[in-house]
């Protein structure tokens, strides 16, 4: 009999993510040794995210560089035009540059600042979202998977049928990992 080699797949990272690497990759590497962000390692695995904690570091400072052009670009429009609820939707600003810049400013600040937080706890989100989809279909899997042992299945047999059916589509996708782990 011959044998079939099997050539597993290998994704690719995306573009972003190599740009996100050629530029942040070795201060993330620094920055991941210096100070100890198990958290964030934790929580990548745990949630499932195709991401080294390197990668997703240097995604993490990528995506805040770009949130501060954007924040900039938004300043400036804040800081000459308002925007209102009646046409002209957008107007010219009409009171003293120097209260509209004490008004804006805060974009600066709000838009990078809530883009690394909102990436760095991102991972930690997915994870009690996967949790809670657990929680919810784990009731319902023992109650099938007592029926189906009942009928003097073979637990392997009884974890595919589990998996083939469409009724627990988290539960299912995490036994087929740990099955073909």
């Amino acid at each position: 009999k011959k044998t079939k080699m099997e050539k597993k797949k290998t994704k690719k990272p995306s573009k972003y993510i190599e740009i996100s690497n050629k530029i942040f990759g070795k201060t993330s590497l620094k920055l991941l040794g210096k100070w100890k962000f198990v958290a964030i390692k934790k929580n990548l695995i745990k949630a499932n995210l195709q991401f080294t904690p390197v990668s997703y570091f240097s995604v993490i400072l990528f995506s805040t560089l770009l949130s501060i052009t954007a924040g900039i670009v938004l300043f400036l429009f804040f800081l000459f035009f308002n925007l209102g609820a009646e046409f002209p939707i957008i107007t010219r600003m009409s009171e003293p540059i120097l209260s509209r810049f004490l008004k804006v400013f805060w974009i600066l600040l709000a838009v990078p600042i809530g883009t690394f937080f909102l990436m760095y706890f991102y991972p930690s989100l997915e994870k009690k979202s996967a949790e809670h989809k657990i929680n919810e279909e784990l009731p319902f899997v023992v109650i099938h998977m007592s029926a189906i042992s009942s009928s003097m299945v073979e637990p392997s047999k009884m974890y595919s049928i589990i998996t083939t059916t469409k009724e627990y589509p988290f539960i299912g996708r995490e036994f087929t990992k740990v099955v073909n782990e």
